[in-house]
């Protein structure tokens, strides 16, 4: 497959998708008129938003590997979703309230989860160099 074409069909997939996600939004939004209903469904939405991100991201790594611009695949697109990853749950445990947003614990916890993503990656990539010169 050519690069270009893997940008086309990611791009041809979001827009898409993010236009449902938001048009959902706007529907949930006026289904709930509660201050923290609305919150608890624009986090969601967020979430889903970020899950794009992510495909779209790891595509634009598929299409430079397929380029030639970059060595190595696994690397960037562990690096990528495993990022946005841990952001999506920080933000989750963050919504949780204020006793959350004080806690040292769980911003210790996700600075061990973002060591484990670059630890992967770097596993990755070692596993994908070996892979190519036996």
């Amino acid at each position: 497959m050519q690069a270009e074409r893997v940008r086309t069909y990611a791009a041809a997939a979001a827009v898409p998708a993010l236009m449902v996600i938001l048009a959902h939004l706007a529907y949930a939004w006026e289904q709930h008129p509660s201050s923290a209903d609305r919150q608890t469904t624009a986090f969601g939405h967020g979430i889903g938003l970020a899950v794009v991100l992510a495909a779209v991201l790891a595509a634009g790594r598929v299409a430079q590997w397929l380029e030639g611009a970059s060595a190595r695949l696994w690397p960037g697109v562990v690096g990528v979703v495993g990022t946005i990853a841990v952001l999506a749950h920080l933000a989750d445990d963050w919504s949780a309230g204020s006793a959350a947003v004080r806690s040292v614990s769980i911003l210790l916890e996700h600075l061990a989860a973002f060591a484990l993503v670059a630890l992967a990656a770097w596993a990755a990539g070692r596993a994908e160099a070996r892979g190519r010169h036996p």
